[in-house]
């Protein structure tokens, strides 16, 4: 899909206005990187009183941060290595984001098959799930042992005729995509204070007089100015180093990637289990729902660099072993594949570990904060979207670590808004809209910005129609996110705003009649 710029007068003011945001403005604390780790360290910092900025060179979400499988998952798979700390630390986690967010995260059913070639047998894997169940207090449902005639019941769509027994267990998935999340979590740290810009690139960054100096480019405007800070936080991801190199400073730890891809296909299973298997390389291979599509993978590839991208090799590979595991009424092809998710996981090299190829897979996504006092310098490494409220109390810890004193809010600093202000948009949206699945969408996709959608239907009732079935989105909504999420291509609106790009083949969607509907309202 052509990527089209969305810049008008107004557009241009806004930015404007964003750019007085930064211009010659000095921060507590300034946030180079607008992934998961950005995100959430705004929305820490900005929640603890901190005066906190965040600059994105690209669009916000739009690296490592969008290529996810969206799984919010406690890591089970760590359980292998015997990381028990680990696990209980991303149970943790994940119980809380689907306490604090649930509308946004669903908990969904895990169907793992197992063949003579797996790694384990049912009843050892039936062992782990429990242990894996009770390490996350008991939050979801019981795991259960499945039977290859169950199996062939409750999913027709996997071949069972090498299959010795399964499990079924839960862990939790975005309804929406990963990098929606991050900007939703990017929002609310704006509402909270925080000044946040994507396409703001750092150009030099230099500390005098005890501050960070730094230069930036704005490239919607093409205008340079000048910002600081007392302390820099590096959450650039795959990036930092080059943030390092820019500062010269040095992170303790290190970073190795492994390159992983998905392919969105056509809808393989109507149940909303998430299908897993081992693969031929014995590494675990899912069938994942996306709105009305599937999501297959994942590949696991050591890369020296981040900058990847789908190889034929990736998609023979990936067609191949879905072919394998299921029962399809005709084989995956290419011609199956409506779009490609690829990125790196960053994968951390502790202080004193060592970079051996024989070594790498057995890294985990456990993510290191450091802290360097003496240029007040905090850096992200690694880390994962289940894990990311973790990584936000540690960069809060880190900066008290530097000696400045933030304020505890008075309310949990991360969530969806309160369940009464939840009844109070659900009683007020059965008058003005009537429809419960659609009063749903809205509260999920926009939180309390929901209410703003309300106020523009009410006031013009035909914007509560959605463009077409496959846009699924009002112009009440798309006028909402215009006005709060920063989007100024339409590749922003399409692959990180929404599923769109992800779910609608391109020809599908350029010829759908609510396509251009739907470019007049971002153009608006």
């Amino acid at each position: 899909m052509n990527v089209m710029s969305l810049l008008d007068s107004q557009t241009e003011k806004r930015r404007e206005k964003k750019i007085s945001e930064f211009n010659n403005v000095h921060f507590d604390t300034l946030v180079i990187g607008g992934g998961i780790n950005g995100a959430v360290a705004s929305l820490a910092l900005s929640s603890h009183n901190v005066n906190v900025g965040l600059l994105e060179k690209n669009d916000f979400a739009s690296g490592v941060s969008q290529e996810s499988s969206n799984l919010v998952w406690g890591g089970f798979k760590y359980l292998e290595s015997y990381e028990v700390k680990l696990v209980a630390e991303l149970c943790h986690s994940r119980n809380r984001l689907a306490r604090a967010y649930p509308s946004r995260l669903a908990e969904k059913r895990f169907l793992a098959s197992l063949d003579a070639s797996s790694p384990f047998s049912p009843w050892f894997a039936s062992l782990g799930a429990n242990v894996y169940w009770s390490i996350g207090q008991f939050a979801t449902k019981r795991p259960r042992y499945r039977s290859p005639r169950t199996i062939n019941r409750l999913e027709p769509s996997v071949n069972v005729d090498s299959l010795v027994g399964g499990i079924e267990y839960s862990d939790h998935l975005l309804l929406d995509n990963d990098s929606r999340f991050v900007i939703q979590m990017i929002v609310d740290a704006i509402e909270r204070g925080a000044a946040a810009s994507n396409y703001m690139t750092v150009t030099e960054a230099e500390r005098v007089s005890k501050r960070w100096h730094l230069k930036v480019r704005d490239e919607i405007l093409q205008k340079e100015f000048e910002t600081s800070s007392d302390v820099l936080i590096n959450t650039a991801g795959p990036e930092v180093n080059e943030i390092c190199d820019m500062t010269d400073t040095k992170t303790a730890s290190q970073l190795v990637f492994s390159k992983g891809v998905h392919l969105v296909v056509p809808k393989i299973t109507d149940s909303g289990r998430i299908l897993a298997f081992f693969d031929e390389t014995q590494r675990l291979f899912y069938v994942i729902p996306m709105g009305e599509c599937s999501v297959i993978g994942t590949t696991d590839e050591r890369v020296k660099e981040h900058k990847v991208s789908v190889n034929e090799t990736d998609i023979e590979f990936l067609l191949s072993e879905a072919n394998r595991k299921l029962s399809l009424s005709r084989p995956l092809s290419r011609e199956d594949i409506i779009a490609e998710r690829v990125g790196v996981r960053p994968l951390v090299i502790p202080k004193g570990g060592v970079d051996k190829d024989r070594d790498w897979t057995e890294l985990s996504r456990k993510h290191v904060v450091e802290t360097n006092r003496k240029d007040r310098m905090v850096s992200v490494l690694g880390g994962k979207l289940s894990d990311c409220l973790n990584v936000g109390e540690e960069v809060i810890d880190a900066l008290e670590h530097l000696g400045y004193k933030t304020k505890k809010p008075a309310t949990r600093w991360y969530g969806e808004p309160s369940s009464a202000e939840r009844s109070i948009f659900f009683h007020s949206a059965e008058k003005i809209i009537g429809e419960t699945d659609s009063t749903k969408k809205i509260w999920r996709r926009h939180g309390s910005r929901a209410f703003e959608v309300l106020n523009k239907i009410e006031l013009k009732p035909h914007t509560a129609k959605n463009l077409s079935e496959s846009i699924d989105y009002c112009p009440a909504e798309i006028s909402t996110m215009k006005d709060s999420e920063l989007i100024f291509y339409t590749e922003d609106f399409m692959r990180r705003r929404t599923l769109l790009a992800q779910t609608v083949p391109q020809n599908d969607l350029t010829s759908d009649p609510g396509f251009q509907n739907l470019i007049e309202c971002l153009s608006q």
